[in-house]
């Protein structure tokens, strides 16, 4: 299914496209169907088609749950899956998120029966994953439920289908009949079907003994969808999912913006170094004054330095902000985290220059940060807790040098708005007379 109206429209669209991708990579023995909206572009309509995917456009289903409390308007048109029941040119229908990972094909649940669906809540089944036979029947019964506006706990399509289908909890697992015949009734699917991603991270491994491990879901904080460049080595099944977006779509939309950010970046880098080389050079001149033979400055000396201090602050934390807001969103972490690695080095290294500051102090966010990635990213980890307690130790290891940097730049910013102001240096022409000195004063 796929809607407008988030702010995340085309992350999902790529992520649909993904797990489709990777549907046919698998050879299942089913169509494969988008229901999307009439506002879905349609380049993105096409899109889908040319890569052998049915779309079945519909108009949005109101959603009368929209003024209650708590709800999240992400959620407004996902009551859009109902138009799932009428399809009833199908026999059975596995109705997914885009957000499901799919590690082998799953042609057995069009054996199961009416509905069925998997509980990764004790208590409550998931609508990531689930099978249902269409129905028109069915169908008018939950639109008429919707205006009606019965119950829903959400305002979302996870409350009025758990609430539709309220006694599921009660029903049989789901165990494929080995003659290839559909079963009739409600039924309840292994958690195989539908591994949520947090029972990965205490191992680092899979084993769900019930049912076959074959899809992983991520119902987590929306901006650590596995699709997100970010969302590695912090999540580590993120990778997973771009190794399934490398054999199926590829990384062909997003390549020539990496590429154009990664040259302007290395292209500041060296000019910034230049430019430091230069003013490095021309503070050993012997024709070089500062206004450090004038005298003292004024009363203002405190505010400046308290300006300069945040404007240290704010240019530093840019240097790594920036970068973050213009790499494409779903790009490969190890793309993402390049670019974000380079773009930073860069406009700190501007910074350096602009302020004249010490190297190694201000590099040591990105150094650290560097460190970081290695130590969350690890293949090595035996499992999850191992993993944390590194986490740990090199949090510890790292907060007392990050401290030292600051202290450092602090020093170092009070030093020069005490006795040098900022780019005091002025170089002075040979032949002219000592009268027509150009200084800079405070």
């Amino acid at each position: 299914m796929l809607y407008m109206g988030t702010p995340r429209d085309y992350e999902f669209y790529v992520a649909a496209r993904v797990m489709l991708q990777t549907l046919l990579h698998f050879k299942v023995d089913a169509d494969l169907v988008v229901i999307a909206s009439q506002d879905v572009p349609l380049k993105w309509r096409k899109t889908l088609k040319d890569e052998g995917v049915k779309v079945v456009v519909v108009n949005d289903i109101p959603n009368p749950y929209r003024d209650q409390g708590g709800f999240d308007m992400r959620f407004m048109f996902t009551l859009n899956k109902i138009y799932a029941w009428s399809l009833t040119e199908y026999q059975r229908v596995v109705m997914l998120d885009a957000d499901n990972l799919f590690l082998q094909k799953t042609d057995e649940l069009f054996q199961c029966g009416q509905f069925c669906a998997a509980f990764i809540n004790p208590c409550i089944f998931h609508t990531g994953l689930f099978v249902l036979e269409p129905s028109n029947e069915t169908f008018s019964t939950m639109m008429h439920d919707i205006q009606m506006k019965k119950e829903n706990k959400d305002g979302a399509d996870q409350g009025f289908i758990t609430n539709h289908f309220s006694d599921l909890l009660d029903r049989p697992m789901f165990h494929p009949p080995a003659n290839g015949s559909r079963l009739s009734g409600l039924f309840r699917l292994p958690l195989g079907y539908q591994m949520d991603a947090s029972y990965f991270y205490l191992k680092l491994r899979w084993n769900v003994p019930c049912g076959p491990n074959s899809v992983i879901t991520f119902p987590s904080v929306p901006m650590l969808k596995p699709w997100y460049w970010w969302s590695w080595p912090t999540l580590p099944l993120g990778l997973s999912w771009h190794q399934k977006r490398v054999a199926t779509i590829g990384y062909t939309s997003e390549s020539p913006l990496l590429t154009a950010e990664a040259i302007f970046f290395l292209i500041t880098m060296f000019t910034a170094i230049l430019v430091r080389q230069h003013f490095a050079t021309a503070e050993k001149m012997p024709t070089m004054k500062s206004c450090l033979e004038r005298a003292p400055c004024g009363d203002g000396r405190t505010f400046q330095n308290i300006a300069v201090k945040l404007l240290v602050l704010i240019a530093v934390a840019g240097s790594f902000l920036l970068p973050f807001l213009i790499i494409p969103t779903t790009v490969h972490p190890f793309m993402g985290w390049g670019v974000l690695l380079l773009g930073s080095a860069s406009l700190l290294t501007v910074v350096i220059n602009v302020f004249q500051l010490p190297v190694f102090p201000v590099m040591t966010p990105w150094l650290l940060g560097f460190g970081a990635l290695l130590v969350l990213g690890s293949p090595f980890y035996s499992n999850g807790i191992v993993r944390a307690l590194s986490i740990a130790g090199y949090t510890a290891f790292a907060t007392p040098i990050l401290c030292w940097g600051v202290l450092r730049v602090i020093a170092r910013v009070d030093h020069s708005t005490e006795r040098e102001p900022l780019m005091a240096w002025t170089a002075v022409r040979t032949s002219d007379p000592p009268s027509e000195t150009l200084m800079k004063l405070c």
